[in-house]
């Protein structure tokens, strides 16, 4: 009996110090670089807000402003793909995904490669709309 505890004692243990950290993985450093890139536009959302709430009194107030009227529609549409972006990447991956305490599946690869490319559209469609909402704040 005794020969069977310390054998099974060894095995749990080969079993588990084998087992791969998730967070040294190829998958986890992909996710890590989609939340970065989150981690950067994410605090500009308080700016778009400000920005929609400076420009759309402006544009409402005389709709000739055309320019502000399409820069607070930008502005919103930005705002609205961060939105469901989160949404979505929530959806697709759970917190302890995102957290690196389980592996992120192979077959999610097809996922992280989409994600890494619509964070990055999401950016610059975000920091443009801010870019032009601040030009026409400054006049």
């Amino acid at each position: 009996m005794r020969q069977l505890s310390i054998l099974l004692v060894s095995f749990t243990f080969t079993f588990f110090s084998c087992q791969e950290n998730p967070k040294d993985t190829a998958e986890y450093a992909q996710l890590e670089r989609i939340l970065a890139v989150h981690d950067v536009v994410m605090p500009e959302m308080g700016t778009i807000s400000g920005l929609i709430g400076q420009l759309e009194p402006l544009f409402t107030a005389d709709s000739t402003l055309v320019q502000y009227g399409s820069a607070v529609e930008d502005l919103k549409m930005a705002n609205g793909a961060m939105m469901q972006w989160m949404m979505d990447f929530s959806e697709d991956f759970t917190t302890d995904e995102i957290l690196g305490k389980t592996m992120i599946d192979k077959e999610k690869q097809n996922l992280l490669d989409r994600y890494e490319e619509s964070a990055n559209r999401l950016k610059l469609q975000m920091l443009g709309a801010i870019e032009q909402g601040q030009d026409l704040a400054k006049d």
